[in-house]
């Protein structure tokens, strides 16, 4: 048992969760979910934590204290997506490396690629319909996390067609 005897199925599964991963990192810290430009030449940014503003090339970001109870909610299921990918990570590794054999390991691997991105696309959900009012644009790390909730749902299927016995082995 080991890695050469894995699907590739699985080993694109993998790649596929480590790439929703890294995305979803970088989606929930980055502060650009939202910009906005104000008649005056003030540009404002931020995200999920931070707020940010510049005028006259000065930027100055403060951290978001007490915020609304949408944000906190569309915080909740990002993190929640993001340790559901983690979880996914560790147990495609030990299926990969270790007991590529055994298929209750590989169910429990594609369901929760799918948990992953119905949390991520729900908190996007929330994101979407309360800030639509208040922001002029959604931005980069709200484009990337939508990126990131796709490719764990791509993850989930290419894992389920693995769990399957649709993948031979590499």
């Amino acid at each position: 048992m080991g890695f050469g005897q894995s699907s590739m199925l699985l080993k694109v599964g993998f790649i596929l969760i480590i790439v929703a991963l890294v995305i979803q990192i970088l989606g929930v810290a980055l502060p650009y979910w939202y910009q906005k430009e104000n008649s005056s030449g003030t540009s404002v940014n931020g995200g999920l934590w931070k707020y940010c503003s510049e005028t006259l090339n000065v930027k100055k970001c403060i951290d978001m204290e007490n915020a609304a109870d949408w944000i906190e909610a569309c915080r909740a299921f990002q993190i929640i997506g993001l340790l559901i990918l983690v979880a996914s990570l560790v147990l495609c590794i030990i299926v990969l490396f270790i007991k590529n054999d055994m298929k209750v390991l590989k169910l429990i691997n594609w369901i929760l690629c799918f948990c992953a991105c119905g949390f991520i696309i729900i908190g996007i959900i929330i994101y979407g319909a309360e800030a639509s009012g208040v922001f002029e644009e959604y931005s980069g790390a709200f484009a990337i996390t939508i990126i990131s909730g796709i490719v764990a749902l791509v993850a989930g299927v290419v894992c389920l067609l693995d769990w399957m016995g649709k993948g031979t082995p590499a």
